[in-house]
């Protein structure tokens, strides 16, 4: 009877190992590349989408309609956004925005959910 439960002891420890390993090779291939969290492989984010429009999301800052969005700040836009993926501060080019998943928003952009990095 002890060589059973030997065996079976052995199983379970083999077992909880190779678990183990196995979550932390699932968790490791689950991070986000650099280039797919940046966005660089996404389509860019229109004016026209439905939820766009419904942010009031402009690819030039300079023309947010103030009227209609009185919290612009006048330096506000997509890269100084804590939502944006790209690098802080970037001046061009487009990346990937937390709150339109599955486009990337341009640098120079803005919208209402603006929340600045801190």
């Amino acid at each position: 009877m002890s060589e059973s439960k030997n065996r079976t002891d052995q199983s379970r420890r083999a077992f909880l190992a190779t678990a183990a390993v196995a979550a932390s090779v699932a968790v490791v291939g689950l991070r986000p590349r650099t280039a797919s969290a940046a966005g660089e492989n996404l389509p860019h984010l229109s004016e026209s989408d439905p939820l766009a429009k419904s942010l009031g999301y402009v690819m030039n800052a300079s023309k947010v309609d103030r009227k209609k969005f009185p919290t612009y700040k006048p330096g506000d836009r997509c890269s100084t956004c804590r939502f944006f993926l790209g690098t802080p501060d970037q001046k061009s080019g487009y990346a990937g925005c937390q709150i339109y998943a599955g486009y990337s928003v341009d640098a120079n952009g803005w919208c209402a959910s603006f929340n600045a990095r801190s």
